[in-house]
């Protein structure tokens, strides 16, 4: 996620997540681009 979002950082970690920031200035923060854009996709595991 971007950096600066300490509410929504502490609630994924608070969840469980595993989170990786980075400095989105010049890419999310003026709308070039986002994480979705920038990360390879994620392999969940399904309970059923």
């Amino acid at each position: 996620m971007v950096k600066g979002n300490p509410v929504t950082h502490h609630r994924l970690v608070e969840a469980g997540c595993v989170v990786h920031q980075y400095d989105g200035a010049e890419i999310s923060v003026k709308g070039g681009g986002g994480p979705t854009c920038l990360t390879r996709p994620v392999e969940r595991e399904v309970d059923n």
